[in-house]
């Protein structure tokens, strides 16, 4: 599964800064290291450096000639965050991928651009609890260990617990983050999780990629019955394939899509409707640059 994932990998825009840069960051790109607030390693002292970088403890210990110094992340750098909804509605799937493996082939793309621009990506993976959590770094083997830790992690067959979501990451990421929430957002406490979507906006700049499948949309018609089972609560449904219900089912969906559409809108926060079968990766470029033209107007 994740050689074929890494197959479908392709490049989104992510070299175009987001508009915090802007204000604090600025707009370069490199990928130096310096006087950021974020420790790298401890190095040799290289001459013209400042004494007061020297780590006079670390030198005493490993005994070394020259003086090592503190290392650390320029604030220049670009910290690229993933938000990985793990719980067991995305394990549905009618077509080539269920939601779960979706979320993985996407974040195989957005960790490609980002190290590609020498940009540190991170993941939280998350459930009832956090599931998996890779801090944000420049580690090429992000390229295979994120969609495998989206794919493997056991996240248990309860609902997502956005609330936890947020408070951990806000504890272990203190600096402002792009953000990638890979999610279908089914839940029963909209109130909650637009609170946590609301604590996420205060610090990150979030976009938000709504994972669905086609069969969650509408429902073919037939002569059959359906029986289905939900993932997370166990409650099993039976149903018939008639317009009737294909009916009403559009319109619950599209009541739901109008409701998380009035969320993010109201939050300010960028969204799109990713499905297996759809073109995500153009729609997820043209979503980058159009509110990259917006924030630059």
């Amino acid at each position: 599964m994740i050689e074929t994932i890494l197959q479908h990998v392709a490049r989104i825009p992510l070299s175009v800064r987001w508009l915090a840069h802007q204000v604090r960051l600025g707009q370069h790109r490199s990928h130096q290291r310096g006087s950021g607030l974020d420790f790298d390693q401890i190095r040799e002292y290289q001459p013209g450096e400042a004494v007061r970088k020297i780590n006079w403890a670390a030198t005493a210990r490993r005994g070394s000639v020259t003086p090592l110094v503190n290392a650390y992340y320029e604030e220049k750098d670009l910290t690229v965050m993933l938000l990985a909804d793990l719980s067991a509605s995305m394990h549905f799937g009618s077509t080539r991928l269920t939601k779960r493996a979706l979320a993985a082939e996407i974040s195989a793309s957005l960790v490609y651009s980002t190290l590609l621009n020498h940009d540190r990506v991170g993941l939280l993976g998350f459930a009832g609890d956090v599931a998996c959590y890779l801090p944000p770094r420049q580690e090429r083997t992000y390229q295979r260990l994120i969609p495998e830790a989206i794919l493997q992690s056991e996240a248990g067959s309860g609902p997502a617990d956005w609330w936890t979501a947020v408070s951990r990451l806000e504890r272990w990421v203190s600096r402002p983050t792009l953000m990638f929430i890979l999610s279908d957002f089914l839940t029963d406490d909209s109130e909650r999780l637009q609170q946590a979507l609301k604590q996420l906006c205060r610090r990150h700049d979030p976009i938000a990629l709504v994972v669905t499948d086609p069969l969650e949309q509408t429902l073919p018609v037939g002569t059959a019955r359906i029986v289905s089972r939900d993932f997370e609560t166990g409650a099993v449904r039976s149903f018939s394939l008639t317009r009737a219900n294909q009916r009403r089912m559009a319109e619950r969906t599209e009541a739901r899509q109008a409701q998380l559409g009035q969320m993010f809108r109201h939050l300010r926060m960028p969204y799109l409707t990713v499905t297996a079968d759809g073109n995500y990766i153009d729609e997820l470029r043209h979503l980058v640059l159009s509110r990259h033209r917006r924030a630059s107007a």
